[in-house]
């Protein structure tokens, strides 16, 4: 760890510092961490001038061991055969440059100090003790001047004959034109990752076009010829991405795809980052970014997951949690932060796809939208190819906290393409528990009187049992078929004016007594084991169709809340207005008994599916076979 020597071979840059230029006080624990407990904030310490560059004051201290600029020697070390970075930091006034390094457990160690006066400074820092994990980062003091970052690079040797890949970046959007043209010039803007992007492929699903919106053009002149916008019928986020990804292979000029959500805020130095890591890597890798919230924007929803085929679900990989707030708890003071996380899949927000391993595995599974990412990256393991979710790589993504498609059309295709998934990777006898899962997860919603939900889980359930030749004739149509379905049920019907509904009064009779939540697992089996007793036994109170009992905030919507009661005003998700709950001793009962006919159905076919599922999905997930679906689906739409 010393001051670089005086040979210069061509380097490649592999990450540079980059600091917002917007949104500032919202972001900037991702990028500049004061190490301070007084709270200081930006304008205290340091002044951002730039994109690269910011200003440190007097007698203060600003490090570089953050999200966005921290490098993740781990990573580098563990999936790449570069064993040497080069820091390279160019600095006006006067102060002194330390680097860190932290292993896997979170401590930290300074490894290197040097004073600058108006010049560049250079360390070779070894990558040969992260294997577990750990960072590299630089600090920077000031004493009695202040200094100015001009700008930091961290670099790699570049090899004989090596060519830097580009990426075909694609976007799908569905009437979100502002989010999309947001996204278009985030990477227009950024001259510096130009020369990483191939092409920049939108294609547009909605009616409200990308096209038509004011600041298209000067966004597009930016682009230029990388510019590619295509229309096409809503085909959701699996046609959209495979439309892409079709592009890019058809071209036959891209080494990678990288797939942006529409509704999502890019650091655009992270899709340089991404090509660069991929470059690097041993084997082809398909290559994650993290998610953080768009609400939030300090918060880390999931940096890598992994799928458990036990359940066919997702949970938060290694020691990592959702949701974590880095202005809460820096990078350096999060010591599972600092370790290597092995995922098993990246979501489609931001993640980049090695032509190579489209041209082997095929495209997206054609089920609209869910899953979709899940199942492309276990099919990708399953042929040998591995998804790496690489820090400082990440979007600002809308978050899910005030979503709940359990309430919304989505349950459907989560439900489907939970079971599909399951079916094409999961090991595991009969499913594991996935069967029971889907069955208790039926019964949690009617005691929640969610007809509407049920009644589309058990449509998912029909509709696995068709096997996968049924996947790509109805992408286009399905969505609309379901919707249509759903609004039958009367808590699918949102009012967005309360007034014009009856006022809140009680009908029920009070079966045992006022309910409460339960404390403990044994509570709450007990008062299950009430509800389903009233719900099943118990007419419903006639006028409860006449009143609602209950107003239910939608944060507060749990099964026990319904316990003694027949009818509730429940807010939307959205926040758009209420549905008025109606309990129906009927539906109660034939739901319950078509649940249990389902489930057990499935899990008796289980083996037979998943063989079918097994050998007919390669040739769904084709070129050729996601051509007929745009064929068509043009066709149609004309």
């Amino acid at each position: 760890m010393t001051a670089a020597s005086t040979s210069r071979p061509q380097q490649v840059i592999v990450n540079r510092a980059v600091f917002p230029t917007s949104g500032v006080a919202e972001v900037s624990a991702l990028y500049v961490d004061t190490g301070s407990a007084d709270g200081s904030q930006p304008g205290e310490r340091y002044e951002i001038l730039g994109r690269r560059s910011i200003e440190v004051y007097p007698h203060s201290r600003v490090s570089m061991g953050t999200y966005f600029n921290a490098f993740p020697a781990g990573y580098w070390q563990r999936w790449t055969a570069v064993r040497e970075v080069r820091l390279s930091v160019r600095l006006r006034g006067a102060g002194l440059v330390s680097v860190y390094k932290s292993t896997a457990r979170g401590r930290l160690t300074a490894v290197a100090s040097q004073n600058f006066d108006n010049e560049t400074v250079e360390f070779e820092l070894p990558l040969r003790s992260f294997v577990d994990g750990g960072y590299y980062w630089f600090d920077i003091a000031c004493g009695r001047e202040q200094a100015i970052l001009e700008a930091a690079e961290w670099t790699v040797e570049e090899p004989d004959g090596w060519v830097g890949g580009q990426a075909t970046v694609g976007i799908t959007t569905f009437n979100r034109p502002g989010y999309c043209l947001d996204q278009i010039k985030a990477v227009g803007d950024d001259e510096g990752i130009h020369d990483v992007i191939r092409r920049l492929v939108v294609v547009d699903q909605g009616t409200d076009l990308v096209s038509a919106q004011p600041g298209y053009a000067e966004a597009a002149e930016r682009l230029g010829e990388k510019l590619h916008a295509l229309r096409q019928p809503n085909l959701g986020g699996s046609g959209g991405f495979s439309r892409a990804m079709l592009e890019a292979l058809d071209a036959d000029d891209s080494a990678y795809v990288l797939l942006l959500d529409d509704d999502a805020i890019s650091e655009p130095e992270a899709i340089a980052r991404a090509v660069r890591f991929a470059d690097f890597c041993r084997e082809a890798t398909i290559v994650g970014g993290g998610m953080l919230h768009l609400d939030d924007r300090s918060v880390l929803y999931t940096q890598g997951e992994v799928w458990d085929q036990g359940y066919s679900w997702m949970r938060p990989a290694g020691d990592t949690v959702y949701d974590h707030d880095f202005a809460e708890d820096t990078l350096r003071e999060t010591p599972t932060l600092h370790r290597l996380v092995h995922a098993d899949f990246n979501g489609w927000w931001m993640c980049l796809i090695p032509t190579k391993v489209l041209k082997e595995i095929g495209l997206s599974m054609p089920v609209f939208l869910k899953f979709d990412d899940i199942e492309f990256a276990l099919r990708a393991r399953d042929h040998g190819y591995r998804t790496v979710c690489l820090p400082g790589v990440a979007v600002w993504h809308m978050a899910w906290h005030d979503k709940d498609p359990t309430r919304t059309w989505e349950e459907y295709f989560i439900h489907r393409n939970r079971v599909i998934t399951g079916l094409a990777h999961s090991h595991v006898s009969r499913g594991g528990k996935l069967p029971l899962h889907s069955f208790l997860g039926d019964v949690k919603l009617l005691f929640m009187l969610q007809y509407s939900t049920v009644r589309l889980r058990h449509e998912a359930l029909r509709d696995v049992f068709r096997g996968p030749k049924a996947l790509g004739p109805e992408l286009a149509s399905r969505q609309a078929e379901i919707r249509q379905l759903r609004e039958a049920y009367v808590d699918a019907r949102v009012v967005e004016d309360v007034d014009t509904l009856p006022p809140v009064r009680r009908s029920s009779r009070a079966v045992f007594g006022s309910v409460r939540r339960p404390t403990n697992p044994a509570a709450a089996l007990w008062l299950a084991l009430r509800v389903a007793a009233r719900q099943l036994l118990v007419p419903q109170a006639r006028k409860s169709r006449d009143f609602p009992e209950r107003v239910i905030p939608a944060p507060d919507i749990s099964w026990w809340r319904f316990a003694d009661i027949d009818s509730a005003l429940v807010t939307a998700p959205d926040g758009s207005g209420v549905a008025w709950y109606q309990r129906d001793l009927a539906t109660m009962r034939r739901f319950l008994w078509r649940s249990l006919r389902l489930n057990i159905r499935l899990y008796r076919a289980w083996s037979a599916l998943a063989a079918e599922y097994r050998d007919g999905l390669p040739h769904e997930v084709s070129p050729d076979s996601w051509r007929e679906i745009f064929a068509h689906s043009d066709e149609s739409g004309r």
